[in-house]
């Protein structure tokens, strides 16, 4: 075969991708809609110039001030306090694990079985608590408190148990974590 420049710029032509259809201006609706980008402008600085600290003591001042604002409003529902609480990881071990190391745990959080919640919540009684925990979370209501908690594990809810300490005046709260991994770990 023999390639001479036409037949060179028919297999040109046909080695294009067709061109699409292109509506031009004039082919499109009219409409009332202005379209309008702010990619190139610079937004306006605000006038931060009362909030910020001069020297770090009124850096911490101002830290501080924002902490106890936090803490006095559990999460804006009707400005109940968020009580302090604390979470610790448990795990089951038999003398197999401890003495004689053949057990198949580790030292690990991955080989806990349980979360341990406790919360603190000071002036409450055991009867003006409402608890509701379901995988991920848990929350906790009274007259004084209130606390949405993330998990960072997920549960299972029907397995946990809780109970109230009156002398602390805190709730205990014993999660059965619910891991993927599980039968790998126990």
């Amino acid at each position: 075969m023999e390639f001479t420049a036409e037949t060179m710029e028919k297999l040109v032509e046909l080695l294009q991708p067709p061109e699409p259809d292109v509506l031009q201006g004039d082919d499109l609706k009219e409409s009332n809609v202005e379209i309008t980008s702010t990619r190139d402008k610079i937004p306006e600085a605000a006038d931060d110039s009362k909030n910020v600290p001069r020297n770090i003591e009124e850096f911490e001042e101002q830290q501080d001030k924002e902490a106890e604002e936090m803490s006095l409003v559990g999460g804006g529902v009707m400005n109940r306090k968020t009580p302090v609480y604390t979470m610790n990881y448990q795990q089951s071990v038999t003398a197999e694990d401890v003495f004689l190391q053949i057990g198949h745990k580790t030292p690990s959080s991955a080989s806990c079985e349980i979360l341990v919640v406790r919360i603190k919540m000071p002036g409450d009684k055991k009867e003006n608590v409402d608890l509701a925990v379901d995988c991920t979370s848990v929350t906790v209501n009274s007259s004084q408190y209130h606390l949405k908690l993330p998990l960072p594990h997920e549960i299972n809810p029907d397995t946990s148990k809780a109970e109230w300490d009156t002398p602390k005046e805190t709730l205990v709260l014993g999660l059965k974590l619910s891991r993927e991994f599980d039968f790998v770990n126990f």
